[in-house]
C-alpha cells in the first residue's frame, strides 16, 4: 500500500490497486471520486473494505482525486486558531473566505483530470487483466461521485474497447454527471444495466460548484427506448458520503452480482418481492441489520400462528416480506398481492398507541415516529419489569446515554435518559430486550401492548394488523436506523481528530465546537 500510495502521488497517474485475492470469474472495478483519501491509513481501511465483498475479484481504480484537505488549513492555522479561541469575527469571515475559494480552485483542478483519467481507463484496464492473466467471465463497473462521470465518459471514449470486454452492469453512486447524458450510447456496449442511485438528500452535489443537474440527485429520465437498460434506485436516507460505508447493502439491495432475483430482472419478481425490496425505509435497514437484530425479528414474528416463516429465518428479504403482511389486513394483502410499506406500519403503530403530533402524520420525519413509539413502550414497558430488572434496564440506559452525551447528539443532554432517543433510550430498550431474548420479552410487551390496543379500538378483526408484533418490529427497525446514523457520525468525528492531529489545532476547543453543532 505505501509503494501504491507514494508511485500515484508521485507520477500523478491511475493505478490498479487488487482488494483481497480473486475471487472467481466476476469483477467489480471500483472508481472513487474527489477528495476520497487523506492518507495511506483510510485507502488502506477502504481496501480492506472492497476486499469483504464476496463472490466476486474486486479491484480498484486509484487515481489522483486530491483531497480538500491538502494545504487547506495550513495557511489559515493562524486565523482557525485565533478563531476557535475567540478571536474577532473579521479575521474569521477572511479566513472563511480563503478556505471556500482555495476548495472552489481544488475541486476545479481535480475536476479538469476527469476527461484524461476515462479516456485511458478501459484501454489500460484491458491490458491490466491480460497482463495479471486475470480471465474474467463479467465486469461491473461501479463509480461513486466523480467516479461515477469517469466510468461514464471511458464507456463514451472508448466503445471499441467497451465492446471487447465483458461489461455487465454500471453502478453509479451519487453520480457528478449530468442527467442529460447520453445514456442510449453509455449503455449501449452493457450486457446488463445502468443503475442510477440516487438521492435528493444529497446535499454535497447540490453545493457543486456549477449549474449541472447531477444524476445523484435525480433520476436518469428512462425513454421507452431505455426502459430495459436504465435502472433508477432512490436510496431516501443518502447523503453523498453514504455510499462506500454501506457499499455492502447497495451491492445487494441491487443485486450487482445475480445472487437474487432483485432490482435489475424486475420482470420476474413476484409483486410481494418487487413491493418489499422497493420499499427503500425498510429493506435496506434489514440488509444492513445484525445477525442479532435478524434474529429477534425472526423470533418477534414467528410467535404469530399465522406466520409463513419460522424463527431460523436471516433474510432480509424474507423477514421484509413477512413484516409487510403483519402491518397489513389479511383480505386487503390478498387484494392487492402484498403487503404495506413500514412508512404506513409505523404510522399504524402511532396511531394505535394515541401518539399526537402537531402537523399532519404524514409530514412527521420517520424516525421521530420512530422516537415517540419507543418513549410510549419505554414507560409500558419499565411498568411491567420487576424491581431487579427495572434497575438492570435503567442502567442500561444510563450507560447508553453517557456514550453519546458530547458527540454528534440531535438531543438536549439534559433530558433524561429514557427520552434521549438518538440511539440511547431506543438502543437500550431494544438492547435490553435482545439480550434476554424474544422469547421472554415478548410476552411481557406484546400482552402490554394488546392490552393498549384492545383499549383504544376495542376487539380487534381477526384479519387485522399484528400491533403487537409490528410495534417491537418497530423499535428493532428505528434501532437498526440509529446504528448506522451514528457510524456514519463516527466517520466524520474520526477525520476530526484526524484534521486536529495534522495540523495541531487546539483540540478540546475544536471537539467542543463540533459537539455543538
Amino acid at each position: 500500500m505505501q509503494h501504491q500510495w507514494d508511485e500515484m502521488h508521485r507520477t500523478r497517474k491511475p493505478t490498479f490497486v487488487l482488494c483481497g485475492e480473486p475471487q472467481g470469474d466476476v469483477l467489480n472495478l471500483y472508481v472513487h471520486g474527489y477528495s476520497a483519501f487523506f492518507n495511506r491509513q483510510q485507502l488502506g481501511s477502504f481496501k480492506a473494505q472492497l476486499a469483504g465483498i464476496e463472490g466476486s475479484t474486486n479491484l480498484m481504480l486509484f487515481w489522483p482525486a486530491g483531497h480538500f484537505l491538502e494545504n487547506l488549513f495550513a495557511p489559515f492555522k493562524d486565523v482557525l486558531g485565533a478563531m476557535l479561541s475567540g478571536g474577532n469575527l473579521g479575521a474569521a469571515t477572511v479566513g472563511v473566505g480563503k478556505a471556500i475559494a482555495y476548495f472552489l480552485d481544488h475541486y476545479k483542478s481535480v475536476e479538469a483530470r476527469v476527461d484524461e483519467v476515462a479516456r485511458s481507463l478501459l484501454p489500460e484496464l484491458a491490458s491490466y487483466l491480460h497482463g495479471e492473466s486475470l480471465e474474467v467471465r463479467r465486469i461491473n463497473l461501479i463509480g461513486h461521485s466523480l467516479g461515477a462521470r469517469i466510468l461514464v465518459k471511458s464507456l463514451l471514449a472508448s466503445p471499441e474497447t467497451a465492446r471487447e470486454l465483458p461489461l455487465d452492469n454500471l453502478l453509479l453512486m451519487g453520480g457528478a454527471i449530468c442527467t442529460s447524458s447520453p445514456w442510449d450510447e453509455v449503455s449501449a456496449p452493457l450486457k446488463g444495466r445502468v443503475i442510477n442511485c440516487h438521492s435528493s438528500k444529497d446535499w454535497a452535489l447540490a453545493m457543486k460548484p456549477d449549474t449541472e443537474r447531477c444524476i445523484g440527485r435525480y433520476a436518469i429520465p428512462v425513454t421507452p427506448a431505455l426502459k430495459a437498460k436504465v435502472t433508477n434506485v432512490h436510496l431516501a436516507t443518502f447523503d453523498h458520503a453514504a455510499y462506500w460505508p454501506q457499499l455492502q447493502t447497495v451491492v445487494q439491495y441491487t443485486d450487482l452480482l445475480h445472487e437474487r432475483r432483485g432490482m435489475i430482472r424486475s420482470d420476474q419478481r413476484s409483486s410481494e418481492v418487487r413491493f418489499a425490496e422497493e420499499d427503500a425505509e425498510l429493506f435496506p435497514a434489514l440488509v444492513q441489520a445484525r445477525p442479532e437484530e435478524l434474529k429477534f425479528l425472526a423470533e418477534l414474528m414467528a410467535q404469530k400462528r399465522s406466520a409463513s416463516i419460522d424463527a431460523t429465518v436471516r433474510e432480509p428479504l424474507k423477514l421484509a416480506i413477512e413484516l409487510q403482511r403483519m402491518g397489513g389486513d389479511t383480505f386487503m394483502n390478498l387484494a392487492r398481492g402484498h403487503g404495506v410499506s413500514y412508512r404506513q406500519i409505523a404510522e399504524d403503530v402511532v396511531q394505535r398507541l394515541g401518539i399526537k403530533f402537531d402537523g399532519l402524520l404524514d409530514s412527521v420525519e420517520l424516525a421521530d415516529l420512530e422516537a415517540q413509539v419507543a418513549e410510549k413502550l419505554i414507560e409500558q414497558y419499565k411498568d411491567k419489569l420487576s424491581n431487579a430488572d427495572r434497575q438492570v434496564f435503567d442502567a442500561q440506559l444510563k450507560a447508553a446515554a453517557q456514550k453519546e452525551q458530547g458527540l454528534f447528539s440531535r438531543f438536549d443532554v439534559g433530558r433524561s435518559a429514557t427520552t434521549a432517543l438518538s440511539g440511547t433510550a431506543l438502543a437500550g430498550l431494544t438492547g435490553f430486550i435482545l439480550r434476554r431474548g424474544a422469547a421472554t420479552a415478548i410476552p411481557v410487551v406484546g400482552q402490554a401492548v394488546a392490552a393498549a390496543m384492545l383499549l383504544v379500538s376495542g376487539v380487534r378483526a381477526f384479519s387485522g394488523p399484528a400491533y403487537s408484533i409490528t410495534t417491537l418490529a418497530v423499535l428493532v427497525i428505528g434501532l437498526i436506523r440509529q446504528r448506522m446514523e451514528r457510524e456514519a457520525m463516527s466517520q466524520e468525528m474520526d477525520l476530526v481528530v484526524q484534521v486536529v492531529e495534522a495540523f495541531d489545532l487546539p483540540r478540546e476547543t475544536v471537539m467542543r465546537t463540533v459537539a455543538s453543532d
